[in-house]
């Protein structure tokens, strides 16, 4: 059956219109003998680049998008290793279909460590970007949270480096202390900490009387009847 499901998959690149079927799935067995029976196909499991593009890894090692075959059925992905010439061969969804016959073995040892440690960064740099917390704090926490081996502890910079790296993210995300008294205020700081209620009730746009009104609704109808 997974010698029929491949036919599908390959149809642009293997032909066996010809061919009966009892010798059609003969051949095909023989051609694709390198697939991995079912029992035996590796784990895949996802993480992100630092650009924060999609990474998939399998056995410590890991492969980045390359292409898709010419009818957009398969997806190739090549070793993060650029010396390296495995190449992945999965379904649109990422499942695992076989690795390419020109290059099974890879040409260098798997470092599960450096994927530990950036599914941890990963973390960090998430609630650095949603929360208030000091990064160093965020940083000493998520490290004494993570379950990481050995091999991970000893590749992970200190919390001082980490932090820096948190904090040149949070700016990027922050908007920019203003230069002057007349700058446009972010629609995120228009809306209460529920980002449903109107929280920025009045903005003048006379610079000599600027004056902003902030509250809710409920707060300025009591002030207004003097509560």
């Amino acid at each position: 059956m997974e010698s029929k499901l491949l036919k599908t998959i390959y149809e642009d690149e293997y032909s066996s219109s010809s061919k009966s079927p009892e010798h059609s799935l003969s051949s095909e067995s023989a051609e694709h003998s390198f697939v991995l029976p079912s029992s035996v196909k590796p784990i895949i499991t996802k993480t992100e680049s630092n650009k924060g593009k999609i990474m998939l890894i399998v056995d410590g090692y890991g492969f980045q998008f390359k292409s898709f075959n010419r009818k957009k059925t398969v997806k190739f992905w090549r070793c993060t290793n650029r010396n390296c010439n495995v190449i992945l061969h999965t379904n649109v969804d990422d499942d695992f279909i076989q690795f390419s016959t020109t290059a099974i073995d890879h040409s260098h040892l798997p470092r599960p460590a450096d994927y530990e440690v950036r599914d941890l960064k990963k973390t960090m740099r998430k609630r650095a970007a949603t929360e208030l917390v000091s990064v160093r704090e965020i940083a000493e926490q998520e490290m004494r949270n993570a379950l990481l081996t050995g091999e991970a502890l000893a590749t992970l910079s200190g919390t001082t480096t980490i932090g820096h790296g948190l904090k040149h993210h949070r700016r990027k995300i922050i908007p920019p202390i203003p230069k002057s008294t007349s700058f446009f205020i972010p629609d995120m700081y228009k809306r209460g900490y529920n980002n449903i209620e109107r929280f920025l009730l009045h903005d003048t746009d006379d610079p000599t009387y600027e004056i902003d009104e902030i509250g809710t609704s409920i707060s300025r109808e009591n002030f207004n009847l003097g509560i």
